[in-house]
């Protein structure tokens, strides 16, 4: 019995031992992590967006008369010119009020000659009533009567001149009516949609009727790419920009460009969660021809709002956050002008030895895999650079074991 007490005992002592020796060991260790040393690099600020492209001018042809369509001239993808014909408009009723209107202007142009020949008969009998009046033979009531009938006379005059003027406006608004059933090209370009067929009927627009499209033209000299870009984003694009454009048609190929409009006014949308965004639109001017080019087409742009050239630079995952009160008492981190307790931290941490220490640093653009760093390091500093897991976990002046330095290239 006092045998297997002894026993027991000393296999106590011995896990003790094991226990005590494993723990020194893990503290001993480290943990392990990954580094990369800080290095000027070429940096590039893109912001990704994506829309459509669509050419700079085109013109949408409505119908300013109505009527049926006899005739179309062109079909889809023509090239016209200013002033070319593209479809006719049935002519007949507005024909018929053309020829109405030029009968009545000669109707009214007779009776104003009639009431000329009558102001002239007017005129000469008051003016015979007035010299047998002098010579006593006539009274001052038929001198009256004569200024009178001269007086009618000179209105009726008048109001066929007016007549006659009236009826030559509404032809001239009815001979242009006529014109408007002939449909020319506004402008030089293609053919990009055609919305009718021959027999169907061209309605008029209103103040609040839109009218029919008949056609739209569009000038493809010069292609633009309307993107929208998220309220975050926008207020680092400028007027300037360069820009690669790629189009969903030609995934293989991509086109330069320069923005040239940044909208000012937001574009609400609502997802299907109900959360609303709000995006602004960017217009991408492209300065490369498109062999094939069909309006409409969806593109993704990628816009370049900053550069730098041999910048300290970090990788974006080695920067993270700590709160001032977990680095209090912490020499190595520079945080002497943050008072808050609670206040995050943005830093790197830094290995010295075979400690980590966390650094506070400035950062300025970044690239889509590393930051610029504005200060707070220098180059060759050796930074944490993962995993993800201990970077999270690290705290300043904790002991790190590197157990693979990157080699920081782009």
């Amino acid at each position: 019995m006092k045998k297997k007490y002894w026993i027991l005992i000393a296999v106590a002592v011995v896990i003790a031992i094991l226990v005590v020796v494993n723990i020194r060991a893990r503290k001993g260790k480290g943990l392990p992590v990954q580094t990369e040393k800080v290095t000027p690099r070429s940096l590039a600020m893109v912001i990704s967006a994506s829309g459509n492209i669509q050419p700079k001018r085109q013109v949408d042809v409505s119908a300013n008369a109505m009527g049926r369509i006899t005739s179309i001239a062109v079909k889809e993808g023509d090239t016209v010119r200013k002033g070319q014909v593209l479809l006719q408009l049935d002519p007949v009723q507005l024909e018929s009020a053309v020829n109405q209107l030029k009968a009545s202007i000669q109707a009214v142009k007779a009776n104003e000659r009639q009431a000329y020949a009558q102001l002239q008969k007017a005129k000469s009998d008051l003016e015979r009533t007035r010299k047998l009046f002098g010579q006593g033979y006539l009274t001052s009531q038929e001198v009256e009567t004569a200024g009178t009938n001269y007086e009618v006379s000179v209105a009726s005059h008048e109001a066929a001149l007016h007549q006659i003027a009236q009826y030559e406006a509404n032809l001239e608004s009815a001979e242009h009516s006529l014109k408007e059933v002939t449909i020319t090209a506004t402008m030089d370009g293609v053919v990009t949609r055609l919305n009718v067929e021959e027999g169907e009927n061209a309605v008029m627009g209103t103040m609040n009727i839109p009218g029919t499209v008949l056609l739209t033209i569009a000038d493809l000299s010069t292609i633009e790419a309307e993107v929208e870009v998220d309220e975050t984003e926008v207020v680092h694009i400028s007027l300037g920009d360069s820009a690669r454009v790629t189009l969903d048609a030609f995934p293989d190929t991509s086109y330069a460009g320069v923005v040239t409009e940044v909208g000012n006014s937001p574009i609400l949308s609502t997802s299907v969660a109900g959360a609303q965004g709000i995006d602004f639109k960017v217009v991408i001017t492209l300065t490369d021809e498109i062999d094939i080019v069909r309006p409409g087409l969806s593109a993704d742009a990628e816009i370049t709002v900053a550069r730098r050239d041999s910048a300290l630079s970090i990788s974006i995952q080695s920067l993270t956050v700590r709160r001032q009160k977990d680095l209090k008492g912490s020499s190595p981190a520079d945080t002497t002008e943050l008072a808050d307790d609670d206040e995050d931290i943005e830093g790197v941490f830094v290995v010295e030895g075979n400690r980590a220490r966390f650094r506070h640093i400035e950062v300025g653009i970044s690239s889509q895999k590393y930051f610029e760093v504005l200060s707070g390091l220098k180059q060759g500093d050796e930074v944490v650079s993962g995993n993800f897991k201990a970077i999270r976990e690290l705290r300043d002046d904790q002991r790190v074991t590197v157990a693979k330095k990157r080699s920081g290239k782009n």
